[in-house]
């Protein structure tokens, strides 16, 4: 669905409550500034996209992987959501003020080989009706 996404910003979903979700188009409308945070990421973000319906009710579920730079991040304890930025610069939103809410975690792998990478991943999780949101 979305490729090369080169940016992510994120704040707490709690801020996007003045947003307008259009479930038909798949998109969004800011109605005001958001106070988003870049997070430090090395290359590109992958984002891996579903879909099932479980009776009668369509579920889309979005997986989004990015490797950070400077280590763990101490990020908020409150639900945060994710504005992705593709190359072609086009935005999207992944999570909204309202549950469910995408779930964060971060993984550090410090191997014992010099040979390896030191690395931390972020992996973002999101189950909802809604799909990845396109800003308008």
């Amino acid at each position: 669905m979305l490729l090369h996404i080169n940016r992510i910003d994120y704040c707490e979903a709690y801020h996007l409550v003045s947003t307008i979700v259009l479930p038909e188009t798949a998109s969004v409308l800011l109605r005001e500034p958001m106070p988003w945070k870049r997070l430090p990421m090395v290359g590109l973000a992958t984002l891996e996209t579903s879909e099932t319906v479980e009776k009668g009710v369509r579920k889309h579920t979005t997986k989004l992987s990015a490797t950070l730079c400077g280590g763990r991040l101490p990020l908020p304890s409150r639900p945060l959501a994710y504005r992705l930025t593709c190359v072609n610069g086009k935005q999207y939103l992944l999570g909204t003020a309202d549950p469910p809410f995408p779930m964060t975690t971060q993984e550090e792998k410090r191997p014992g080989n010099a040979a390896e990478t030191s690395a931390v991943s972020l992996v973002v999780s999101w189950t909802s009706t809604n799909a990845v949101l396109k800003f308008l």
